[in-house]
Formats: C-alpha cells, structure tokens, sequence
C-alpha cells in the first residue's frame, strides 16, 4: 500500500497533528493507558525502581530543513536535540537520566558533522547529567534526522506536574521572555529544570507545560476543556527578538509570542488563593528567571466562546500557536 495520497481530505495534513494524536491514541485502543501513563503529557509517567520517584519518559526528534538548517552548527544542532527533550522533562518537574538516539542519514551524510554533532551531544549530555546509552542507524535517501528518547525521574516524594489541571480561579504564570524564537532562541535556550523542579517541590502548582508551539496553543495544555484561559495581553513578558521579528513580518510583536513555537519556557497554573506576592517573593529568593503573571483560568462567561479570551489585544488578532503538518 502506498503510504501517500494527493488527495488533501485523505491526507494527515487534513487532520493536522492535534487530531492525528487523537486518532493515533484511539487506534492503539487498550494498550495506550491515559495520560499521565501515555500519551497526552509532557512526558509519560511509569514505575521507577528508585524509592519515592516516578519514572519519566519523551521523545522528540530533530530533523534537517525542518528544525535546524546551514546557519546552526552540529554542536548547536545536537544541543537543541537534547534541549528540547529535556524541557519535557522539566515540565513535568523532574531530573533526566539517561537517553537513545536514533539516526536516520543520506548516506552522503559528512564524517566531518556527524562527528561534531556526537561531540556537541556528549559535551551536553555531560552538563545535564544524562548517559547516552544506546540507539540505532538507519539509511534514508535526502534525509537527515535524530530522534532521541529521554528518560528521567521525579525527584523523591515529588509529584509528577501535569497538564490539564487548573482551576477556576487559578493564576496563570509564564517563565522568561516570548516570541522571536527563529533568531537564535531556538538552539540557544536553557530548558527550565530547575524552576520546574521548584514548582513540583512548592505544592502550589496545579499544572504544567512547557511552550514548544507558542502560547496560542500551548495554553491549552495547563487547563481542563471545560474552562478557558483570560490572558492580559499588556501583562506579557515580549522578547526583544520578537519585537525584532515583527520589523520583517510586518506584523505585531505579539503574533510572535502567540504563534511561533520553540520559547520552551514553561507556562503554569497555581491554586486559586494562592498569595501571589508571597509566591513572587519565595520565588525571587531561589529562582534568578523572570516570572510573569499573564491571567487565570476562568469559568466560561458563555456557551460557545473560545477558550481563550484575551484583554488588550490588537483589533483583529488572531492567536493559533504553531500547528504541525499543516
């Protein structure tokens, strides 16, 4: 059977990635268990056989013309491999352990990159705590991608963070600054272990998520469907790479923090009563990345609104988050 069509209604572009993983999860039937303990998370959550630790486990996969290209290097390369894995593993408050990496090269493929790039991974690996244990090579004609799967833990007597668990009334926090990523943010940002690790030891977070597909889709991750997030669009905390971002596009700098994907900082939700300047305060004492308070997770004010209700944004803006395959 011949795996593609030129029939866009046949086509998983048709779908695009939410749906796929929807249909993804329905066709595997019994053997995919719920989030957390499949898909659906940052990570999935398993036994562990280290006392009062849970097991924590992602993939994700980098590949050439797609999430890096010419101008990055193969050190830089194989650091947002591991990065961008490592911030699943943050998000959910935890540690990394250990990883497999699979490659599939163009057989015309440089000794002299691929080199570097397991130079760059190892340097990484190292810095994060993370063994490299194994993995698989496979040929692929004009094609070049790594796909690593990243283990890790949750610290003792920790629990995992999870998606989908604010409530109403419950504040919404972001970490660092947004939008502009394709500048340089992409490969040079610093996956947020320690402040997840902070929020998992605080007990005032309800949920987590980090922000690879931009904060008009990844808010969705920190709420359960029957509530919406109202986000204060004055309150956000724009990168100056967005801001130089929009000089090009012609667009405002704030469709940059919504939509473009890969800030990989985290956006969390807190208990409702939650004393914020004390949580502030607390944070400031342990934490050096800036902390931003973007709005709540609110009740719906009516059927049939959207799930995001945003306050001082540009007349007509739209707000969508990065959505692959389409």
């Amino acid at each position: 059977m011949n795996p593609f069509t030129r029939e866009s209604s046949r086509s998983i572009a048709h779908l695009g990635e939410t749906q796929l993983i929807e249909n993804l999860r329905r066709w595997l039937g019994d053997t995919a268990p719920p989030p957390p303990f499949g898909m659906g998370d940052d990570c999935a959550v398993l036994p562990s056989t280290a006392e009062g630790s849970l097991q924590l486990v992602t993939a994700d996969p980098l590949i050439y013309g797609k999430h890096f290209d010419d101008s990055i290097t193969p050190q830089q390369a194989a650091s947002k491999l591991l990065r961008r894995n490592l911030s699943d593993i943050a998000a959910m408050g935890g540690r990394p352990t250990h990883a497999v990496i699979s490659l599939a090269l163009d057989p015309s493929v440089s000794i002299s990159w691929i080199k570097e790039f397991y130079i760059g991974l190892a340097k990484e690996a190292q810095f994060f705590s993370t063994r490299i244990v194994g993995g698989d090579i496979s040929s692929a004609d004009k094609f070049l991608g790594a796909f690593l799967t990243l283990y890790g833990e949750t610290l003792p007597s920790n629990k995992p963070l999870l998606r989908h668990a604010a409530q109403a009334g419950s504040p919404l926090y972001v970490t660092g600054t947004l939008g502009g990523t394709r500048l340089k943010k992409h490969h040079t940002f610093t996956p947020r272990l320690i402040e997840g690790h902070w929020l998992a030891n605080s007990g005032l977070c309800l949920s987590c998520s980090d922000l690879s597909d931009g904060l008009g889709k990844d808010f969705l991750n920190v709420i359960p469907t029957h509530l919406a997030c109202e986000i204060d669009c004055s309150l956000l905390p724009v990168s100056q790479d967005a801001f130089e971002t929009a000089t090009i596009s012609n667009r405002d700098a704030l469709y940059h923090v919504f939509n473009d994907g890969e800030d990989f900082e985290l956006i969390f939700a807190l208990n409702p009563g939650v004393d914020l300047t004390f949580f502030a305060s607390n944070w400031g004492k342990s934490i050096d990345t800036p902390l931003t308070h973007i709005g709540y997770a609110i009740d719906p004010p009516a059927m049939g609104l959207p799930s995001l209700i945003l306050k001082n944004a540009p007349q007509g803006f739209t707000a969508t988050g990065y959505e692959h395959l389409r």
